[in-house]
């Protein structure tokens, strides 16, 4: 459902919140199994966004720029997904809204919808912690169990 980078930028803010001090790259990149330059490309894009403060030289590495509780976990996702993420037609479709909507629309919309809520509810703490939770049941429907 997400990039490869959003999912390890979300990786890699929670190794920061679980962290006290700063932590060098080369321990990020074992810590998320992967290159140098791919941790490089992830935190400087969540150092743009704001939500990552960087200390170059010997003792440096990053660090959150806010307390965990704070981050919600949509502004994590946004660097890497845009801020747009999940507007677009689940099919690729150029035109579909509810006006013209895919076989897919009014299932993604609601979907859509429960995951949004969470990102903006939930806080990169909350991950940190294990607590991070969703109710996908939708609407009268008892297919989906809590996860």
């Amino acid at each position: 459902m997400f990039k490869t980078e959003t999912r390890y930028a979300l990786h890699a803010v929670t190794v920061l919140a679980r962290a006290e001090g700063l932590v060098p790259n080369s321990d990020l990149a074992v810590r998320l199994d992967i290159s140098l330059p791919m941790v490089a490309k992830i935190l400087n894009r969540l150092v743009r966004a704001g939500l990552v403060t960087s200390r170059r030289g010997p003792g440096g590495g990053y660090t959150l720029s806010r307390p965990a509780a704070e981050i919600r976990l949509r502004e994590v996702v946004a660097p890497t997904e845009g801020r747009e993420w999940g507007e677009g037609c689940l099919m690729g479709l150029p035109r579909c809204d509810d006006e013209n909507p895919c076989a897919l629309h009014p299932a993604w919309l609601k979907l859509r919808t429960r995951i949004l809520s969470m990102l903006d509810d939930r806080t990169v703490q909350e991950m940190a912690d294990g607590s991070v939770d969703i109710e996908l049941r939708v609407e009268g429907s008892d297919e989906f169990p809590q996860i």
